[in-house]
């Protein structure tokens, strides 16, 4: 008999989950995990900011609108502002919480027999 309901294991396993939100001269991020926050910062530093097809690998011809760069306003996307921006999100103390809270039990991504796909089960069901 099939289960009505599974729950991922990845939602299971914690009981609280945070959210960062940042409202920064008009600009508005949400931030759902650390290794969001740090996957951000890393592209904002970068100077020229990285293109599409290298945030996208893959996209078709044109410029490819799916990646988060795409969807962030113009004001936030000039040198001085992402500076400004990326050393507000260093040192402020609400981004520190947000950090801390994940630090003291890290969010997992692998699970031991937990598939994300029927093929992907089935092939290691088979390969065993």
């Amino acid at each position: 008999m099939r289960p009505i309901h599974a729950a991922h294991p990845f939602l299971a396993q914690r009981r609280l989950w945070c959210r960062l939100e940042v409202h920064f001269n008009g600009v508005d991020l949400c931030f759902a995990m650390p290794s969001e926050l740090d996957h951000f910062l890393g592209v904002m530093e970068q100077n020229p900011l990285p293109s599409g097809h290298r945030l996208h690998p893959g996209s078709r011809l044109g410029r490819p609108m799916r990646h988060w760069l795409a969807k962030l306003p113009a004001k936030s996307k000039p040198t001085r502002f992402r500076k400004s921006l990326c050393g507000f999100l260093r040192t402020d103390r609400k981004v520190q919480e947000f950090r801390d809270f994940y630090l003291s039990e890290p969010v997992r991504f692998d699970f031991p027999d937990v598939y994300d796909s029927f093929q992907t089960a089935q092939r290691a069901t088979f390969s065993r």
